[in-house]
């Protein structure tokens, strides 16, 4: 019993953590104009994604919001390809070296090793709808992680020639150069 309520009294504290995050709007909100290109797949109301998201904002602790989703966009905006990741990720990892193979420059941003990582983290999750790793951007537009998100992912992308093409035409890639 004892065992039980101590549970029930964690699940209840990481509900209230997560509940301090989200707040509804007091006035109606006009839609705005994504900063970045987002999937085109349908949104659906996800409670454990959104919860998800509200963990990632509460264990990156205090931090200024506007400020870290602005050097998210602007990052996306001005590099051709960036990969958001974590360096003892398999994913990740996976996802290097697909992207390596191909000769592309890219840049990575290892979260694990930036001092506000957990803060562009949480941010990112805003962004993409997604908390975990990695998270890869071509052109301003959110391919994915390794294998799925966004649309398709790079794995699936390079199988099927996409993901060469999507480098090419962001500058990330000199078609035939190998590095």
């Amino acid at each position: 019993q004892k065992i039980k309520a101590l549970h029930k009294q964690n699940m209840l504290s990481l509900f209230a953590a997560a509940s301090l995050v989200f707040t509804l709007p007091t006035a109606p909100l006009a839609p705005a104009a994504p900063a970045v290109a987002r999937s085109t797949a349908p949104q659906m109301m996800d409670f454990f994604g959104g919860l998800q998201q509200g963990l990632a904002k509460v264990m990156a602790g205090s931090y200024d919001e506007a400020e870290v989703k602005g050097l998210i966009e602007r990052q996306i905006k001005m590099k051709p390809c960036i990969m958001y990741s974590m360096s003892t990720c398999p994913f990740c990892s996976k996802a290097k070296e697909a992207i390596t193979s191909m000769g592309s420059l890219y840049t990575v941003v290892e979260l694990d090793e930036e001092d506000n990582g957990m803060a562009i983290k949480a941010e990112l999750a805003g962004i993409t709808g997604q908390t975990s790793v990695p998270q890869v951007f071509i052109g301003g537009e959110f391919i994915g992680g390794c294998n799925d998100g966004g649309i398709g992912g790079v794995m699936p992308l390079k199988s099927t020639g996409e993901l060469e093409q999507r480098l090419i035409k962001a500058g990330a890639l000199v078609p035939g150069a190998r590095i």
